[in-house]
């Protein structure tokens, strides 16, 4: 049996807030289009992480209209913190890849998870990737995953299914040998990486988008934040996949990721692991 970790979607709930999810990825996208290979400032976090006046005032909007129609909804952003509230929580991550952003690569999006608090805490049960730079977004949730195109045009979508690392394509946010992602157990990593058919880092939410719309078989990130996870998990699930935690687990507990179509799942773990 798959190990789901969203939670399901009521006709209700998809009814009161798949439309707003849609004005917030809208808001997201206005906020951040100007600011786009423009000569933007960067700051440096204490995590080391950079930051533009476009994450923060990406997040702002977005939060501004959460408390607007949702006063009493809580909220986690990356740039703006917590803000405490009941029964239902937005987790913003207003610029996902801003590495790419500031560097002018359009493979950046725009992260946005609704999760309902039940008796075990709060569990996603809606997500979206939003990418600004293509005019596209993906909205999913246990039943489905739909991918929203600049045209207008809407279709759902579903991942690949693939049995054999030898015929994969397998993404990662960046080089496991790197100082953004080293790991300690690299060498399980390029285990993993040699018997691919193709290796890319296209990476950030943009491996999940490609995983979720077909366009990819595996994609491996060890280190996350909360925020980078909560709204992947409901996509990927959406759209067919699985995802666990780097050790087998919960992501959402354990924030790291391996998605994947599920065949190949087992696979990675093993190789990950040994």
């Amino acid at each position: 049996m798959i190990q789901r970790y969203s939670a399901p979607l009521s006709a209700a709930e998809q009814r009161e807030f798949v439309p707003f999810v849609h004005e917030l990825i809208a808001v997201a996208f206005a906020t951040i289009r100007p600011f786009f290979i423009s000569g933007l400032a960067v700051s440096t976090k204490a995590d080391a992480s950079p930051v533009t006046l476009a994450d923060r005032n990406a997040e702002t909007a977005m939060r501004q209209l959460i408390e607007q129609r949702y006063p009493l909804h809580a909220i986690v952003g990356e740039e703006h913190g917590v803000k405490d509230g009941r029964d239902y929580r937005w987790v913003l991550d207003p610029i996902d890849g801003t590495r790419a952003f500031i560097t002018h690569c359009f493979l950046f999006g725009t992260l946005i998870a609704l999760e309902r608090y039940d008796a075990t805490g709060y569990r996603p049960i809606l997500g979206a990737i939003g990418h600004c730079a293509a005019g596209t977004a993906l909205i999913g949730h246990q039943r489905v995953t739909t991918l929203y195109a600049g045209d207008g045009s809407q279709r759902p979508v579903s991942v690949r299914r693939c049995q054999r690392l030898e015929d994969a394509t397998v993404l990662a946010t960046s080089h496991w040998t790197t100082g953004e992602q080293r790991h300690p157990h690299s060498a399980r990593i390029e285990a993993v990486v040699r018997r691919a058919k193709l290796y890319r880092t296209w990476g950030d939410c943009f491996g999940y988008f490609a995983l979720a719309t077909g366009g990819a078989d595996l994609m491996l990130d060890p280190r996350l934040a909360y925020y980078d996870v909560a709204a992947i998990v409901p996509v990927i699930e959406g759209a067919g996949g699985v995802v666990s935690s780097w050790s087998g687990g919960n992501p959402l507990d354990q924030p790291s990721l391996i998605a994947s179509a599920g065949p190949l799942h087992p696979i990675a773990l093993e190789l990950l692991s040994s």
